[in-house]
């Protein structure tokens, strides 16, 4: 009787399997029965037989959980035991920080309820990470890697906190670092004016930026185009793939340009329009040299005051308006300087091309117009002047009653002057020039005739009227 056990309820016993049932283990316990165990009380999930997974003379360490005398019976369980040294291992990993697998059971308003090795654990929205947090909904039956902060137990009670703060930080670091190598490397690889594609991150007032994998630039908008841009949206937009060059690259930062792979809008016109041909242009300003004129949208080009005319006296810019279409000719494009040279003159006559007269010359020329005091003559296709006082060794009071326009004059030359345009003539001294020709030949033969008077005398009234 000394040998023989006395179990109680609680007691936590150990004996070897003496007989295997489909659903009931045997166990010997050196007691007045065996002890039993059925299936759902050896493991969680029960197994669905004890066949082939526990065989005779295997140790089995369980709790008498029930005695009854009619049947005479001892029956066990391994349930307890099982969660003790499951919650002992928890307590292991709150000291040891170790990462377990959870599952969520319920999304509750201020954390998830996990079930974590069959033990409920709560996990505070503060200790999730902030995407999961928006997404909460959708975790429920998801598995998640926590750590847990706090695993105690007081009888039944039981506390488990379960936290993904580290992990998650640590994720988060990791991916940083991750993405900090990465760039380095990237950077690494790219130099000041290589043209790489990337695509636009994001749009602000005056700049935009271009993301390579992990690296990111700079595009201002003085950089997107040759022409003026208001707002840089009303061409870009958000995951736009772009091709931009790199102009500067300082350290980590990298400034980009579009326009630089772009033709200018002196290049793109200077495609379509060359030297010499005719085009039409805006008066946009008037400078002291001269009129800048818009031939395109950014286009401009400089009609210089020596090319406004043949004319030099023409004050072209007195008359010519602001805002106002004019034709100019192509003088020069410089496509790197970005200028343009153009004149007006090249498309007007120049009645001086063909004027060969100088200045003493006595030539035949047609009245063209009558003024007050002087009247208007063609020369070689050129306009002269003869003055008033040039018209006659008699003083004209009424010049329209000696001339008419249509009537040919010889006159001589006075001036003939290309660079002023400036030609005057003179009637009178053709007169002169044939009274003083008389006067010197008769000069030769004079002589005293039987009267006493000379030549002198006979010429004293015409000298008189010269005088």
């Amino acid at each position: 009787m000394q040998n023989i056990n006395i179990p109680r309820v609680g007691q936590i016993v150990e004996g070897n399997v003496i007989k295997v049932e489909e659903n009931t283990l045997y166990v010997d316990l050196n007691a007045m029965t065996e002890g039993k165990i059925h299936l759902d009380n050896y493991a969680k999930p029960a197994p669905q037989t004890f066949i082939g997974l526990i065989a005779i003379g295997d140790t089995v360490k369980a709790r008498i959980q029930k005695i009854t005398d009619e049947p005479a019976q001892i029956l066990l369980s391994r349930l307890p035991l099982l969660e003790e040294e499951s919650f002992k291992k928890l307590e292991e990993a709150v000291i040891n920080e170790t990462v377990v697998l959870a599952s969520v059971k319920k999304v509750d308003e201020k954390g998830l309820l996990l079930n974590v090795d069959g033990f409920e654990a709560f996990l505070p929205y503060s200790h999730l990470d902030f995407d999961l947090v928006k997404n909460k909904e959708q975790l429920r039956g998801k598995k998640l890697e926590v750590q847990l902060l706090e695993a105690t137990k007081r009888g039944r009670f039981q506390k488990i906190i379960a936290s993904r703060k580290k992990i998650f930080e640590q994720a988060r670091q990791e991916a940083y670092d991750a993405r900090v190598k990465a760039r380095e490397d990237e950077l690494l690889q790219i130099k000041t004016g290589d043209v790489i594609k990337g695509i636009v991150d994001k749009i602000e007032a005056y700049a935009a930026t271009v993301k390579f994998g992990h690296v990111a630039g700079l595009l201002r908008i003085s950089q997107v185009s040759h022409y003026r841009i208001d707002k840089l949206d009303d061409l870009l937009t958000i995951g736009q793939e772009v091709e931009v060059k790199v102009i500067k690259k300082e350290g980590n930062r990298l400034d980009l340009s579009m326009k630089a792979l772009m033709p200018t809008p002196y290049e793109e016109y200077a495609k379509v329009h060359h030297k010499a041909e005719t085009v039409e242009g805006v008066v946009v300003q008037k400078l002291p040299f001269g009129i800048i004129v818009e031939l395109a949208r950014d286009i401009r080009g400089l009609l210089h005051q020596s090319e406004f005319s043949w004319n030099p006296n023409d004050n072209y810019d007195a008359y010519v308006k602001i805002g106002e279409t004019i034709p100019v000719a192509i003088l020069s494009i410089d496509v790197k300087k970005e200028k343009i040279a153009l004149s007006r003159r090249v498309l007007l006559d120049n009645p001086w091309k063909d004027v060969t007269v100088r200045r003493g010359d006595v030539i035949q020329v047609p009245i063209t117009g009558i003024e007050r005091n002087m009247i208007l003559v063609n020369v070689q296709g050129a306009d002269g002047i003869i003055k008033q006082d040039e018209l006659s060794i008699d003083r004209v009071a009424k010049i329209d009653e000696l001339f008419a326009v249509g009537d040919t004059v010889e006159a001589i030359v006075l001036v003939a002057d290309k660079s002023t345009w400036t030609m005057e003539l003179s009637i009178k001294r053709v007169k002169e020039k044939e009274l003083r020709a008389d006067f010197e030949k008769f000069m030769e033969l004079e002589k005293v005739d039987e009267s006493g008077t000379n030549l002198g005398e006979l010429f004293e009234d015409k000298f008189k009227k010269k005088k």
